[in-house]
């Protein structure tokens, strides 16, 4: 719970000292939402303008080996605060916000993205911040940085479903909770291992959340990182390029067109191909 204070007192320190995030933060106030009704749960579409920088961003090779790591220390903004997690992590502040209270974990080492070695860490951060959901985009699933691993952690209610819940017919998850963190781990590598049929790691979006009842820790195993509307031209384009949040059925769209023309049929034919 400490954690949590200080991260707390983290966002409302950067909210006065850091104009970049005090005009996001204030944007959020403004956004455009609708909600598409799928029955036993809905899908909320966001316009989010902000955010065109993680969903247009370039992921290829060359892109992520010629530009600056905006992740690394001495990349980043020098109003950037942080708070410090097990000597390993820095807590920021997200400055191109989805959520009411958005935070980015950054390993204080330059390591690419992989949960492998870091699960443990994951489901700590989940314990020690009970107010938050801690969310991992996995290299080939939504991670803006694939290259400097990371965590990001969005206020619990945030989510207008328990992430944990099922939205059956639409979005694959698979769901453990305990008490007990070895199960949780065991529960994982098991799944981890079902799914990979490379040497990559499987693509997947993964969530904990500290709970009375223990630890919930759900996997969406993903298919794709972005759908056939992104790379379409014309009336086709939709750039929607769905990471962690999106996936918990928040969609996120960074054009007003995107947002004006996204229908419940886009939506469903989106989640078919990347979940």
């Amino acid at each position: 719970m400490i954690i949590q204070q200080q991260i707390n007192n983290l966002l409302e320190n950067q909210l006065i000292s850091w104009p970049l995030a005090v005009k996001n933060y204030e944007a959020l106030k403004h956004i455009r939402i609708k909600e598409f009704d799928f029955g036993a749960y809905s899908i909320k579409v966001q316009f989010n303008p902000a955010r065109a920088i993680s969903t247009l961003a370039r992921l290829d090779t060359k892109t992520l080996e010629t530009r600056p790591c905006f992740l690394c220390v001495s990349n980043r903004p020098k109003e950037q605060e942080f708070v410090v997690f097990k000597d390993k992590y820095d807590i920021l502040v997200n400055p191109f916000p989805i959520c009411d209270k958005h935070f980015t974990i950054a390993s204080k080492k330059h390591e690419p993205q992989g949960i492998k070695g870091h699960l443990d860490d994951m489901l700590d951060l989940a314990e020690a911040m009970p107010d938050y959901i801690i969310l991992y985009n996995g290299p080939r699933a939504g991670a803006s940085a694939p290259d400097h691993f990371h965590f990001q952690a969005g206020n619990v209610d945030f989510f207008h479903h328990p992430v944990d819940c099922f939205q059956e017919g639409l979005i694959d998850k698979r769901v453990f909770v305990s008490k007990n963190k070895s199960i949780i781990e065991n529960s994982f590598d098991a799944l981890y291992s079902e799914l990979q049929t490379t040497d990559e790691e499987p693509m997947m979006n993964l969530f904990c959340q500290y709970k009375p009842e223990g630890w919930a820790f759900t996997v969406y195993p993903r298919k794709q990182h972005r759908p056939k509307q992104y790379f379409a031209e014309g009336l086709d384009q939709l750039m929607v390029s769905p990471g962690v949040i999106d996936m918990t059925g928040t969609l996120i769209v960074a054009r007003e067109e995107d947002f004006e023309k996204i229908t419940k049929a886009d939506i469903e034919d989106i989640f078919k191909q990347v979940s």
